[in-house]
């Protein structure tokens, strides 16, 4: 029997949905980041993500945000952005996460994560916020891969470890083996 490729667009948007319907995932996940003090306290902010982009169905509120970022020379994009509102604080926070399924980070990629979250931080103001986090989630093959690349992001997090609250995760179907990772 044939097992269903799950591609990484599908891979993201069931993150995006366990985040968005799971306390335990949330906060499982956020714990693993700089935030993870304030984990229970942090809201995230799906409706408002999708009414910011008024152009892009509500159901892909968390999906591919774009910026062109002059010092960074071009388009850039986060594969999936989650806004979060400190309940006690009232401070809001953004984590950009990386997804790679089949392939290590391009050149550049890993590097170029930090200072397009600081210029979102500082020019976008559709949902402004008060600080950020970078997250690189893949298979365990493809982090090590991705070699010292994976270290700039200020976390990171195994597709194998999601599989504990996202069985599809775990799956051969979300294993991809990249050839560049092998020879």
């Amino acid at each position: 029997m044939k097992i269903p490729h799950l591609s990484e667009d599908d891979l993201c948007r069931l993150f995006a949905e366990k985040i968005a319907s799971s306390d335990d995932f949330k906060n499982w996940f956020l714990f693993r980041t700089k935030f993870a003090s304030h984990r229970f306290s942090l809201r995230l902010l799906r409706e408002e993500q999708a009414l910011a982009r008024p152009r892009v169905r509500a159901d892909r509120w968390w999906r591919h945000w774009f910026w062109r970022i002059a010092a960074l020379e071009k388009e850039h994009e986060t594969d999936v952005l989650l806004w979060f509102v400190d309940v006690e604080l009232g401070k809001r926070v953004v984590v950009h996460v990386e997804f790679k399924q089949a392939s290590k980070l391009s050149p550049g990629q890993a590097a170029s994560y930090a200072p397009r979250a600081r210029h979102v931080m500082k020019y976008d103001k559709r949902i402004p916020h008060d600080d950020f986090a970078t997250v690189f989630v893949a298979s365990a093959g493809i982090v090590s891969a991705s070699g010292s690349d994976a270290v700039l992001f200020d976390a990171v997090i195994s597709l194998e470890e999601i599989g504990i609250f996202i069985p599809e995760f775990g799956s051969p179907a979300a294993q991809v083996v990249a050839e560049s990772t092998t020879t």
